[in-house]
């Protein structure tokens, strides 16, 4: 099997980003206490008198998702981000209970000498990453979660998610990449999707396949998170799409009234539920000010 071929950037990328992409970072594994490796990389890994900043993505996204963030935030912070187990290049797991994404977090903070550390996640590892600061709030100073749907029992119903992911192979990376799409679906620049899409699969053995686990749950509304929303001790603050087609006005206003610590919310205008895809430079900005 070859390795994943070079990124090619679409026609009308713009030179930030592929200045940002090129920044180097280097490569590390964390273990858990159960054993599963947890794959990061580091920015600026030697800096290690700034404080810590640790980037989580969504459901069945990877680490890469933050390679065109990321560097921005070096000048200030020794910065990271991981991949959550299944997903990425981390380990699987036979069982796949939401705890074990905050033991991911954990692990990482800990290997990589990050506490008390800043945390910004997206979507599905926002939630994770509340469950998280309230299990372990000597590990952070600071969360941030970004566009992230926490079911509240006010306003939603137990459901389940579809599954997604084929699990034949594709024949070969360009039809692979062909396939790759946003869920939900939403606009996003061609390079930001290309990229992303490029980082999201592997070859196997007859094809290439998507480097999340097809095992992974199919997902479940269900209200385990909110009770730690009250319980959240550091300073907390969400970051919003002003379009997101996942979270809404009545859903942030209850969780910010949850959290307390009368905090508003900080809508990005145009910006869909990948935030940091649709609209990069606005929440770059937008997390630059508020992490002042």
């Amino acid at each position: 099997m070859s390795a994943l071929p070079e990124f090619v950037a679409p026609a009308g990328t713009p030179d930030w980003f592929l200045q940002a992409i090129a920044q180097p970072k280097t490569s590390h594994f964390a273990t858990t206490p159960d054993g599963c490796r947890i794959h990061y990389v580091c920015w600026n890994e030697r800096e290690r008198e700034k404080p810590g900043l640790l980037f989580v993505h969504g459901y069945r996204a990877h680490a890469h998702v933050w390679d065109f963030i990321a560097p921005y935030f070096t000048e200030n912070y020794r910065v990271a981000a991981l991949d959550l187990s299944g997903m990425g290049d981390s380990d699987r797991r036979s069982d796949y209970a939401y705890r074990v994404f905050g033991e991911d977090i954990r692990a990482v903070i800990e290997d990589a000498g990050l506490a008390p550390a800043t945390l910004v996640a997206h979507s599905f590892g926002g939630s994770r990453a509340v469950q998280f600061a309230a299990t372990y709030p000597d590990l952070l100073q600071r969360l941030v979660i970004v566009d992230s749907m926490i079911p509240l029992a006010a306003i939603d119903q137990i459901r389940e998610i579809p599954r997604v992911g084929r699990a034949a192979p594709y024949p070969d990376y360009a039809t692979i990449v062909s396939r790759y799409r946003l869920l939900p679906e939403q606009p996003a620049p061609a390079w930001a999707v290309a990229y992303m899409a490029h980082h999201s699969v592997r070859e196997i053995e007859g094809g290439w396949t998507w480097k999340f686990d097809l095992d992974l749950p199919a997902g479940r509304v269900e209200f385990a998170t909110e009770k730690f929303l009250p319980q959240l001790k550091m300073p907390t603050d969400q970051i919003v799409g002003a379009k997101s087609a996942i979270v809404d006005g009545p859903r942030v206003g209850l969780i910010a009234r949850a959290i307390g610590q009368g905090r508003r919310p900080i809508y990005i205008p145009e910006a869909h539920h990948h935030v940091m895809l649709d609209q990069p430079l606005a929440f770059i900005a937008a997390l630059r000010a508020l992490l002042t």
